[in-house]
């Protein structure tokens, strides 16, 4: 069983196997081993970055995106709107973000990838206000759905890498969720080492998921 866990602080935790697993940032773990600037995930799994999206110039587009998403919400909604108004936004996520596109560059398939994660959250948390009303229950917590959202696509790598280091021949296993690779477990033979490195995992993990908490937010104050 693999659960992702909400990140604290600069830690991220997973639960791997049942136990909870604090990991090292990816910079500490090579000052504390010795080991070179290469060592990461992009070294066992490379990566082309010929022709990748880049958001750090698209600011205002992504900005003017979660506005009007957030705009497109009416004075109240009700649990039988909830899903018609869910689609409607939907298209509106998948048309504004064909939009900007030409400032952004992803691929038709990102696109589509994006577009069917933002449906899949939200229709997530409909089910969850469904629930709750249904059991006379506390509105949901968007973080936890959230969380289990992302761990529902958390996948350790069967590929073993082997690493030759100081004499020892330690192997390395890749950690991929929704958003990419996010780490590497490192067994060195007398110990296993839980390493986080996000330099080839999606670069708007963090700008979806503060928009998709917004919606949540949103949905959660309208909702009558």
């Amino acid at each position: 069983m693999i659960q992702l866990l909400q990140q604290k602080g600069t830690a991220m935790k997973l639960i791997i196997g049942g136990i909870e697993r604090t990991f090292i940032p990816l910079k500490v773990f090579r000052q504390q081993a010795g080991l070179p600037e290469s060592f990461g995930v992009g070294y066992f799994e490379p990566k082309d970055f010929g022709g990748l999206a880049a958001i750090d110039h698209a600011g205002t587009d992504l900005n003017m995106l979660r506005q009007t998403i957030l705009d497109a919400f009416p004075a109240s909604l009700t649990l039988a709107e909830l899903i018609p108004f869910f689609d409607r936004l939907q298209v509106l996520f998948d048309n504004l973000l064909r939009s900007i596109n030409a400032r952004v560059g992803l691929k038709p398939q990102e696109i589509e990838f994006a577009v069917a994660g933002f449906g899949d959250v939200n229709q997530m948390l409909t089910y969850a206000l469904i629930r709750s009303r249904r059991a006379n229950l506390s509105l949901p917590d968007f973080e936890m759905l959230y969380q289990e959202w992302l761990s529902d696509s958390v996948r350790v790598s069967a590929r073993v890498h082997d690493y030759p280091h100081q004499g020892q021949q330690w192997q390395i296993q890749i950690i991929n969720h929704v958003y990419g690779r996010v780490g590497l477990i490192v067994n060195t033979g007398a110990n296993v080492h839980y390493v986080h490195d996000t330099r080839l995992a999606c670069p708007a993990e963090g700008y979806m998921m503060m928009m998709l908490a917004e919606i949540g937010t949103r949905v959660m104050e309208r909702l009558v």
